[in-house]
């Protein structure tokens, strides 16, 4: 994992010849700025300036300190303190200096400082001396705060905050090093951490009837596994949590081929099983007192003489059979039996799925929310807020029972597609995997196809896979252990 590590020194006192950066809006300076020497010509200069959002001002005064103008908007919304907080790391790492040292000017100094750590990371893997990224500067940067316990704080979060980069380290990796086995030896490692790991074979999968599993995998020279992964932090049972992962590490589409634009994006397919294995990851670094679950099935969808093809009829390990009539909607048919594996095996009170499942959520959501589809208002509520807090927005999508007709098929008992033209295919596919969760079960389906990546870079990360979902799951967890878990569920929402 490449984490960049900028080191973050709590300081009562300021640092003598250390840059200063000065937030400021509209012309006023934010902070405690009166350890500030010169602060009368350091405003004189201000004055003087126009500091537009974004960009800053380098200047000297009398006394060879030198301060750097940035100017800012006055935002108090935690994720937009957190954004802030990356567009700092930003700004430092523009800066011709190897440490620089700031007066927190939030309200929510702790949330800079998460921002920042945040965006401590890139993908630079695979760089060579030939064509290097830009090196990076600052390496030091000292907070002057006098009030708030800062230091305890960073070290709170470090558990999600490591996890996080984890998991955009693993959803950036290309296909020929990210197998579904070399996935597997990754998840391996988290015995360090106290969870337990099994790692259940193709031969084992073959005996246990991972029919759909399997079926997907049959065109790829990979071997398939499925992963379960268990932290157990909680003396009793009482709150129990299962997460699953969709884990396709690269996604041709199968016979039903994918077009080539924009292929490579495939290999972050797997996204959903780096999101929830990221989550098992910080609870367990963080010794959260809850038992969660994970389960992730790992496959490749490739294409070859052995491939599964459309009209093939698969049984799946519940024992309902599939008519796959698209081969590239193998999300689901994977899904389908690690769905069923986790609620036969755990029985837990609530199971949330992610997965990078449909195309079609991009054309209902764009690229700024995920989908969210579940059984149980009140975890659909509660995962919508978790996501609006940690700037991981997500939108609830329907089910409905006509969605549920549309999978009927004239040759088993459910086709993995509506017919063409239906529509609706980001309900579809959370309605076909809604046949596979029990009468009862609070569940929860994170369609994060359209959010998994950024194009451009963003205050929290740069250009590429996300981990979108991972802040918000580790949220919804902290809700747990915050309160009792409300067993109930609105029945009105266990539709067919």
């Amino acid at each position: 994992m490449v984490a960049l590590q900028m080191r973050i020194h709590i300081t009562t006192e300021t640092q003598a010849k250390i840059p200063i950066i000065l937030a400021v809006c509209e012309g006023k300076i934010f902070g405690n700025i009166l350890a500030i020497s010169q602060l009368d010509a350091v405003k004189y200069t201000l004055s003087t300036l126009s500091v537009a959002k974004g960009k800053w001002v380098d200047i000297e005064v009398e006394s060879g300190q030198r301060v750097i103008f940035w100017g800012i908007n006055s935002f108090e919304s935690i994720y937009e303190i957190r954004c802030q907080g990356g567009e700092l790391w930003t700004l430092c790492q523009t800066l011709p200096y190897d440490a620089v040292q700031i007066f927190p000017w939030s309200s929510y100094p702790q949330e800079l400082l998460y921002g920042i750590k945040v965006r401590d990371w890139r993908f630079d893997t695979y760089r060579t001396n030939a064509h290097p990224l830009p090196k990076l500067g600052c390496k030091d940067l000292y907070v002057v705060d006098q009030g708030s316990d800062l230091s305890h704080y960073i070290q709170r979060h470090y558990g999600r905050i490591d996890s996080l980069h984890w998991a955009r380290q693993r959803c950036n990796e290309p296909a020929n090093v990210l197998t579904p086995q070399k996935f597997a030896q990754h998840l391996k490692e988290f015995t360090q951490f106290g969870i337990q790991v099994e790692i259940i074979e193709k031969s084992a999968l073959e005996g246990q009837g991972f029919g759909a599993l399997l079926g997907v995998s049959q065109g790829s020279a990979q071997d398939p596994c499925l992963a379960v992964l268990q932290w157990n932090g909680a003396h009793s049972s009482e709150v129990r949590t299962t997460l699953v992962g969709k884990g396709v590490t690269f996604d041709t589409g199968g016979i039903s081929l994918k077009p080539s634009s924009g292929m490579e994006d495939m290999k972050m397919d797997m996204s959903g099983a780096a999101v929830v294995a990221a989550v098992i990851r910080a609870a367990a670094i963080d010794k959260l007192p809850l038992n969660l679950y994970v389960v992730i099935p790992l496959v490749e969808n490739s294409i070859s003489g052995s491939a599964q093809r459309p009209g093939d009829i698969v049984f799946s390990l519940s024992g309902k059979s599939i008519e796959v009539l698209n081969t590239d909607a193998e999300g689901r048919l994977i899904l389908a039996d690690a769905l069923w594996y986790a609620q036969e095996r755990f029985s837990s009170q609530v199971i949330i799925d992610v997965a990078t499942l449909t195309g079609a959520v991009k054309v209902a959501l764009g690229p700024e929310y995920g989908g969210l589809f579940g059984t149980c208002e009140t975890l659909i509520q509660t995962l919508k807020s978790c996501g609006a807090l940690e700037g991981e927005k997500f939108w609830p999508l329907p089910l409905d029972p006509a969605f549920d007709r549309s999978l009927d098929s004239d040759h088993a008992d459910m086709k993995n597609i509506a017919n063409v033209g239906y529509g609706a295919g980001s309900s579809i596919g959370a309605q076909f995997l809604k046949r596979f969760i029990r009468p009862g079960q609070k569940w929860a389906h994170l369609d994060i196809a359209n959010v998994d990546h950024v194009t451009v870079d963003h205050p929290l990360c740069p250009k590429g896979g996300c981990a979108f979902g991972v802040q918000t799951l580790y949220a919804y967890l902290l809700t747990l252990v915050a309160s009792k878990p409300d067993t109930s569920c609105n029945s009105a929402l266990d539709l067919k």
